[in-house]
């Protein structure tokens, strides 16, 4: 494909659609992952109403997240890229969504939770909101590397490598909240829900590595 018109696209005007739709996207996907936080921190100070209130305005972020991507991916459609450009651009979008998506994954096992009364140690609510505001310091890399994409690359490249970074914090959270749950007392049905909730964390960040990927891929290509 031809990095250089795609970076044209993205440096056209100030209302051009990834230079703020993109941006605004990311930050949609932000405050969704910011509410699953505030929701297990509820969670953990034993706050029931409280959180079924934050999984409740979780599925709102989400919902308005999935409505800036449908008008994103069709303005892109309507752009003057070639075919597998537009692809490209359209499926760095659609893996940025699925952030918010597993956010509100985790959210609904949350409710599940609450809805089944399954009793869940509050040691196990703090570590998985330790690893959501791992996720969190993610994603804002991620607005930020989408912020400065076109006026300092390098920069970007920088936002990039702490993606990766995050990412591999929070492998390190996956797996000691995975040995958590298994070896704690929970019954099994606590233990389903938590591991649910647990993997859709890791998924949210997977997803957002793999923006990163994306992104690297773009600049690198262009010999920066």
């Amino acid at each position: 494909m031809s990095d250089k018109s795609i970076f044209d696209w993205f440096g056209k005007r100030k209302e051009a659609t990834v230079t703020d739709g993109t941006r605004d996207h990311a930050i949609a996907i932000l405050d969704a992952v910011s509410e699953l936080k505030n929701a297990l921190k509820c969670m953990e100070n034993g706050d029931v109403a409280a959180a079924l209130k934050g999984a409740e305005r979780l599925i709102l972020s989400e919902r308005e997240a999935d409505r800036m991507e449908d008008r994103l991916c069709a303005e892109i459609s309507r752009g003057e890229l070639s075919v597998q450009e537009r692809e490209d651009l359209i499926s760095f979008v659609r893996k940025a969504h699925k952030i918010a998506n597993w956010a509100k994954e985790a959210g609904i096992h949350m409710q599940l939770v609450v809805e089944t009364s399954t009793s869940v140690p509050k040691d196990m609510w703090s570590e998985l909101g330790k690893m959501t505001g791992e996720l969190i310091t993610e994603v804002k890399f991620l607005v930020a590397a989408i912020e400065s994409i076109m006026a300092n690359q390098k920069e970007t490249l920088r936002n990039v490598d702490a993606i990766y970074d995050q990412e591999r914090i929070i492998d390190g959270c996956y797996f000691s909240a995975i040995k958590h749950a298994h070896l704690s007392d929970m019954d099994p049905k606590a233990v389903l829900l938590v591991t649910e909730m647990i993997n859709s964390i890791e998924m949210a960040a997977d997803s957002g590595k793999s923006c990163a990927d994306t992104i690297e891929i773009l600049i690198v290509s262009r010999g920066i």
